[in-house]
């Protein structure tokens, strides 16, 4: 029997059935037959698909970490006593070191790596992706980056929060260029993707921004319009109208004192209908599109003489704290907090006041500014070392943490004005230095074990993640 006879008439007819399609004479022995279309079906190669779905590939080429570390990350990250500042301390730490996670551990870890991929690596960043397949309406990246892969030719690829990042950096070293890259991907971003890479413009912002802000009156969303409103009206020499400035100089009554010297007074006053509690949200959100350059100017005053106007206003003090730091004005933060040494506490208080387009140096020496006036009276206040701890992004500066810590003044003063709990030591863990982890270990030895059951096992992980990371 040939091939042809067989897939002609002896294959079709055993499919369809030999009661409706007989046999014909010249196929032989049915059995025979039969036997002969089983080999072919099972040898016979199936066709290929029209089209293939590839998915996206995460290349990761981080260092994993060492097998003797996986099972106390294990054991800290899904214990019941860790709290969120231990997984940030662990997870900004292996995003310095460039590590990585075992794969075996990703669905291990699934809540710490959908929350934190950001800093985990491409395989992370993946798996938090695919954890997330379900939500039709979240459109998954064509791949995967860590954030010193991105390059011109690759950012528009990445999730938005590692595009953000990209331009915000080349912002800092080339604006022009950075805006170009911004316009030349801004018709396939959706809105929320708008929002969020207008904003980077804030750094670097110039005259040379003008044109596009302009253009972009004519966007469909308005948010993103309101934002390109105030960009525009943060210009030098801008003729249109800053309604944030001018509803910050209704609420600042300026006066002045003396007879022979007079003394420019600033005072502000809040809206009638926020109590106490709620000024310092208010002032967030009201001072939030204005600078420190901006409002001196419309006082026809320096920077350092609009603070000494408002030397005896600490609310005012704060607003002007609030907007240094957003201004990245190191000079004109130091010259607050000589007038207002609890700017820590109090900044700590005030919604979205961390730093946010800092350098690591530069948030360093911010946090150093407002530390600097309790060095020899350590503040003891759980809501401001964790406020300064998600501000850091990582652990302080050695000198910084010594002139708190290292005396050991922390410590008696939190058993004598405080009743410590796990979550506070975790706080000042997190932040220790590898410096002078052995000197913290060694005090925390006057503590419950119940307070440090945390605390020094985060100590020993974060030590071996440097070890690993610096021997690579």
């Amino acid at each position: 029997m040939n091939a042809k006879l067989l897939k002609t008439q002896v294959l079709p007819a055993l499919l369809s059935g030999t009661a409706r399609t007989p046999l014909r004479p010249e196929t032989g022995d049915a059995l025979a037959a039969l036997s002969l279309a089983g080999q072919a079906l099972r040898l016979e190669r199936p066709q290929p698909p029209a089209s293939f779905a590839i998915e996206a590939q995460a290349r990761d080429e981080r260092r994993t970490i060492p097998d003797g570390l996986r099972r106390p990350l294990l054991r800290l990250l899904n214990g019941k006593r860790a709290g969120e500042d231990v997984a940030l301390a662990v997870a900004w730490a292996m995003g310095r070191l460039k590590l990585r996670l075992h794969p075996f551990d990703l669905p291990k870890l699934d809540s710490f790596v959908t929350a934190h991929a950001e800093f985990l690596g491409a395989a992370a960043q993946h798996w938090a992706v695919s954890a997330k397949s379900a939500d039709e309406t979240q459109a998954a990246p064509q791949s995967y980056f860590d954030a010193k892969e991105l390059e011109e030719t690759n950012w528009s690829f990445a999730p938005l929060f590692r595009r953000a990042l990209f331009l915000e950096e080349k912002r800092r070293k080339d604006a022009a260029a950075a805006r170009t890259l911004l316009e030349s991907v801004w018709p396939q971003q959706n809105p929320d993707g708008r929002v969020r890479l207008l904003a980077t413009l804030q750094t670097g912002l110039s005259k040379d921004d003008q044109p596009f802000l302009e253009s972009l009156q004519k966007d469909r969303a308005p948010r993103v319009k309101a934002l390109a409103l105030k960009l525009l009206a943060r210009l030098p020499g801008q003729s249109g109208s800053h309604p944030a400035l001018a509803a910050c100089l209704e609420r600042i009554q300026r006066s002045t004192t003396g007879l022979l010297r007079k003394k420019t007074v600033l005072k502000l006053q809040p809206p009638a209908n926020i109590q106490e509690r709620g000024v310092r949200a208010w002032m967030s959100e009201a001072f939030a599109d204005v600078s420190c350059d901006e409002l001196a100017r419309a006082f026809d005053l320096t920077e350092t003489a609009m603070i000494e106007a408002a030397e005896k206003d600490e609310n005012l003090i704060l607003a002007f704290a609030l907007m240094a730091t957003r201004d990245r004005r190191l000079d004109l933060l130091e010259a607050v907090v000589e007038r207002l040494p609890d700017a820590w506490e109090q900044l700590s208080q005030c919604p979205n006041s961390a730093p946010v387009e800092m350098a690591e140096e530069d948030k360093q020496r911010w946090a150093a500014a407002l530390i600097r006036p309790y060095k020899n009276d350590p503040l003891i206040s759980y809501p401001a070392w964790l406020w300064l701890h998600r501000a850091l992004e990582g652990p302080a500066s050695e000198m910084l943490f010594g002139e708190i810590v290292r005396s050991g003044k922390w410590l008696t003063k939190l058993q004598e004005d405080a009743k410590p709990h796990a979550a506070w030591i975790d706080v000042i863990a997190a932040l220790c230095p590898s410096s002078q982890r052995a000197a913290l270990q060694f005090q925390m030895a006057e503590l419950a074990p119940e307070l440090t059951a945390t605390a020094v096992p985060l100590l020993e992980i974060l030590d071996s993640l440097e070890k690993a990371g610096n021997n690579a």
